[in-house]
């Protein structure tokens, strides 16, 4: 990740020069620059923290065996989170974060993960400026095709505006560009990595009416374009979609937000690969009594494959959780989920 300290470094020339400035009386006009949870060091505010979270039994780890192999699991890593505010301009946010996964009898699978994020913020008079840079190394399944976790180092730059609600009407966008590479291992065709390897580009503009205190109503339209590194089999691609959607605001008795919508996908060299059909997300969250959340998350959405005859498969998924806090520093968390692919060739 060493090439994300340059780019680091210039996102601190968006936010200028300054003193500290806390948002005591109001929440601040962006999450990026609130300083709960931390402490005071000099200029910056810190979050050292230890995450442990994914505690659990994987009845299915070998995808390909003729019958399911189960292990037990867990994710633990340190982290530290910081933030240098500039005045009632903006501030800039690092959060590095380092995760160990390790497995109880399948300790082959034992690996490191690695999450740094930095994110400037420019603030006007009625606009949120951002740019953000997020590197990440992990090791992963990449769609559930592959029996093996292979090494994804990603890049994601972007830049967002947001303005800042005066009205009932809004307007949010950001432009990103994605760098995704997959690293294969032995055993693996290396033609399956070489078909997830890609830079994506994003334009996403969206639209926001406040139709309750607590509810916003979201109308979104996005323009994506997919370059693949070895585009040996045509499948360089784009896509246009539109969402209408619902956010509901933290404060309110349901939280999270949800989208549906269409996506048309079209890969010129592959005509018989286009897709249009409805896609969609959803993660809302609710209060049960004092100390518990319930948590509901679905999906569908285009998910590139690594086969051959298959540009693409429809991933449709969904989840339920539930969550109890022990106290204010923590919580434990059960879910249960399922998802189902389906392929436009066989």
């Amino acid at each position: 990740m060493s090439a994300v300290r340059t780019r680091l470094a210039a996102l601190l020339l968006l936010c200028g020069g300054g003193c500290a400035v806390l948002f005591a009386d109001e929440p601040p006009p962006d999450p990026d620059l609130s300083t709960q949870g931390t402490r005071r060091a000099g200029p910056f505010y810190l979050r050292p923290y230890v995450s442990i979270r994914d505690v659990g039994y994987d009845d299915n780890v070998f995808l390909e065996s003729p019958q399911p192999i189960g292990d037990t699991t867990a994710t633990v890593g340190p982290g530290l989170d910081s933030l240098l505010l500039f005045g009632d301009r903006g501030g800039f946010r690092l959060d590095q974060r380092y995760d160990y996964v390790a497995y109880g009898q399948y300790t082959e699978l034992n690996h490191w993960n690695g999450d740094l994020r930095g994110r400037g913020v420019l603030l006007l008079k009625r606009l949120v400026l951002s740019l953000e840079d997020h590197a990440t190394s992990i090791e992963e399944r990449p769609n559930y095709e592959v029996d093996q976790r292979l090494r994804r180092d990603g890049n994601a730059v972007t830049a967002a505006f947001r303005t800042l609600r005066r009205g009932r009407l809004g307007a949010e966008g950001f432009l990103r560009h994605d760098g995704i590479d997959y690293s294969p291992l032995a055993g693996l065709p290396e033609a399956s990595a070489d078909r997830l390897d890609r830079n994506e580009r994003t334009l996403s503009l969206t639209g926001t009416l406040r139709v309750r205190p607590k509810t916003t109503a979201l109308l979104e339209g996005r323009v994506q374009r997919y370059d693949f590194v070895q585009d040996i089999e045509g499948r360089d691609s784009r896509s246009t979609a539109a969402l209408v959607g619902l956010r509901f605001d933290p404060a309110a008795s349901i939280q999270g937000e949800l989208r549906v919508g269409t996506e048309t996908l079209t890969a010129p060299e592959r005509p018989d690969s286009d897709y249009h059909g409805p896609i969609g997300d959803g993660r809302l969250m609710t209060r049960l009594g004092h100390t518990g959340r319930g948590r509901l998350q679905f999906g569908r959405e285009i998910v590139f494959s690594t086969l051959k005859e298959n540009l693409y498969f429809v991933n449709t998924f969904w989840g339920v959780a539930y969550e109890q806090f022990f106290s204010r520093r923590w919580s434990g968390l059960a879910g249960y989920g399922r998802a189902l692919d389906h392929y436009p060739q066989e």
